[in-house]
């Protein structure tokens, strides 16, 4: 889940003039965000097919547009296979309900990557080949990032990212990272842990064998350090060890202000969860954990719900919190029978990509234009949001250093009972001035 700048990206207010244009599709009650947490944020899109600019079924007798779509999916340690499921529901909505890409059915074509550099390239050899294809959605990548966009960039066709887990992929001159990137996703919790928490020391733990959280809490520590935070300490655990006992007493976890933990998902979360608990911990130390750890298995682990008093970073609205884009996607997601897969933030992700790509495509048809990687590559260029399940301003290419960054802020939440997840602020970014460093 799912950062070095030429310039800081700064954090974009919403004028009266774009509240406007976006009301008929956030619908009513939207306020302005803030990367602060000051005022009320916008709510997030919840009419779906008034964003992408339809209503009914596709024709079937136009010829589809088709998108790739690419996630690594086989492997043990693959991220997020989930994803690849929120783009399928992305698509069957979009032909049943928003009337297709103005009237064209949409059509993916699915690549897995199971974590070898061969199967990457060969991904991006086929969608690079195939001249069907005007554009690719991509999932929770973090192995062979480099060989795939290599394979695809000759042909210039515009990637849509959702979180990105790779610097590598905020570099692509070609690529869109609609929700954040590897460098800046987790960086403002540096901002949540030294203005909201006010933390005096972090123990910071990490899988220390996913190279995307090995960088992560790279930056999550710079920034911490940056924002005056004297006393971080960073401790990584392999995923192999499941009682975290060690890496928890090397951190010093329950003799500092906050304990962070890094992951972007597996079995981490519960882990961490009960070895907290094993060490009587879990009233005694404030925590702070990526989306991931929002999930039905450290809700099992604490006997049917979520930790109380936890706090959640997350580029979406969680379940919980007073969002009507979560119930609005729980509702699609039920129709095609994966209605838990909604609250999963991956799932969530991949079905606002591939939305946000049906809306640009379908306004350009409208426009009497043709789509092509280039009209889909200025489109998405010249989109200022909203993002379906994500921020509602965005400004992709601002940065020279990485091009494909489009936002750089975040969500903050905290689990005050069951079921009920509180916003802490609006959308919130890093600390002023902090530049992460990239790889």
């Amino acid at each position: 889940m799912r950062h070095s700048w030429s310039k800081a990206l700064r954090p974009v207010t919403v004028g009266a003039a774009a509240l406007g244009l976006t009301a008929g599709v956030l619908g009513v009650g939207a306020g302005v965000a803030s990367a602060h947490g000051h005022a009320k944020p916008i709510e997030s899109v919840y009419k779906y097919a008034a964003y992408v600019g339809g209503k009914g079924k596709a024709n079937n007798k136009l010829a589809p547009i088709t998108i790739g779509v690419v996630n690594q999916q086989t492997s043990t340690n693959a991220p997020a296979p989930v994803w690849t499921t929120g783009v399928k529901v992305a698509v069957n909505y979009i032909n049943e309900h928003t009337h297709g890409i103005d009237g064209h059915p949409l059509k993916a074509i699915y690549c897995a990557i199971p974590t070898t550099v061969g199967a990457a390239a060969k991904c991006g050899q086929e969608f690079a080949n195939n001249p069907a294809v005007s554009a690719v959605v991509v999932g929770a990548v973090d192995d062979g990032n480099t060989a795939f966009e290599s394979a695809l960039k000759p042909s210039k066709k515009p990637t849509f990212f959702g979180v990105s887990l790779s610097t590598v992929d905020e570099r692509d001159p070609y690529g869109f990272i609609l929700y954040n990137t590897s460098t800046q996703v987790l960086a403002p919790a540096a901002t949540v842990a030294s203005k909201v928490m006010h933390a005096k020391s972090v123990s910071l733990v990490y899988p220390s064998n996913i190279p995307g959280n090995v960088y992560q809490a790279g930056v999550v520590y710079a920034g911490m350090k940056y924002a005056g935070i004297k006393n971080v300490y960073k401790v990584g655990f392999t995923t192999a060890v499941t009682n975290l006992t060690a890496p928890f007493e090397a951190a010093h976890v329950g003799q500092t202000t906050l304990f962070y933990l890094v992951n972007s998902g597996g079995p981490a979360c519960s882990n961490a969860y009960l070895t907290l608990k094993n060490l009587g911990l879990l009233t005694k130390t404030k925590v702070l954990v990526n989306v991931p750890c929002d999930t039905p298995t450290i809700a099992k682990a604490d006997g049917g719900q979520l930790p109380k008093g936890w706090y959640y970073l997350t580029a979406n609205p969680l379940p919980g919190s007073p969002t009507k884009a979560v119930g609005a996607a729980e509702k699609v997601f039920a129709e095609y029978g994966k209605g838990p897969l909604a609250l999963d933030a991956w799932s969530a992700d991949a079905f606002g990509q591939t939305l946000t790509v049906a809306k640009l495509d379908t306004e350009l048809l409208k426009a009497h234009k043709k789509i092509t990687p280039s009209t889909v590559f200025a489109k998405a260029r010249a989109f200022k949001g909203p993002v379906v399940q994500g921020a509602p301003r965005i400004n992709c290419g601002a940065l020279k250093a990485t091009p494909a960054s489009c936002n750089k802020t975040d969500r903050f939440f905290q689990n005050t009972a069951p079921n009920v997840m509180k916003p802490v602020g609006g959308w919130i970014g890093s600390p002023k001035g902090f530049k992460a460093p990239l790889t």
